[in-house]
Formats: C-alpha cells, sequence, structure tokens
C-alpha cells in the first residue's frame, strides 16, 4: 500500500518507529484531521494549511514537527488541541446556524 505524504514526513522525522497506517477521522471536533499509528504511538497530523495549525505548534512538546504538519501525541497532546480548537468550532458553528458574526 502507497504511503501518504504525511506518512512518509513523519517516518522521517522518527525513523525508529514504523509508521504501520493512517486514517482520516470522522467524528467530533477532530472530524477530518488524519490520524497516524506507528509502532509506538499514534499521532494527529495538523496540516500548515489548517486553521488551527498554530495552536498545534504551541501545544507540540512530544510529537514532531515537519514541514508539511505537526504530528500531535496522542496521550496528551490531542486532547489538549481538542480543547483549544472547541471554543472556535462551537462559535463557527453558531455563526453557519444564525447567521450572525
Amino acid at each position: 500500500m502507497k504511503k501518504t505524504l504525511t506518512e512518509i514526513e513523519l517516518q522521517e522525522l522518527k525513523p525508529g518507529d514504523e509508521v504501520q497506517c493512517s486514517r482520516e477521522l470522522n467524528a467530533g471536533l477532530l472530524r477530518g484531521y488524519v490520524f497516524i499509528t506507528t509502532a509506538g504511538h499514534g499521532y494527529l497530523a495538523v496540516l500548515r494549511q489548517d486553521l488551527h495549525y498554530t495552536k498545534a505548534l504551541k501545544i507540540c512538546k512530544y510529537g514532531f514537527k515537519g514541514k508539511l504538519a505537526c504530528y500531535l501525541e496522542e496521550d496528551c497532546e490531542i486532547g489538549e488541541f481538542e480543547k483549544a480548537i472547541a471554543p472556535l468550532e462551537t462559535e463557527a458553528d453558531e455563526v453557519k446556524q444564525t447567521g450572525r458574526y
């Protein structure tokens, strides 16, 4: 199976831990983000062009920062990222529903 660009980049950033697979999340606030599993950990890939990329960079202490994405580590950083984007996503949903800014 052909690897995605984010899988290849994470493998280069973490050469001792083989990337096994990735999948797009389809529920909750993290819908649309890609979760990458390695032999030792899991990482959420937040692409450079993502609206929340700068938040991911600030949170990322145990994960990896690449040229394509920031890879947040599953044990601590993904939960922190989800909390950080929750108010913004809720506000965006309210604007969509009411049409008010």
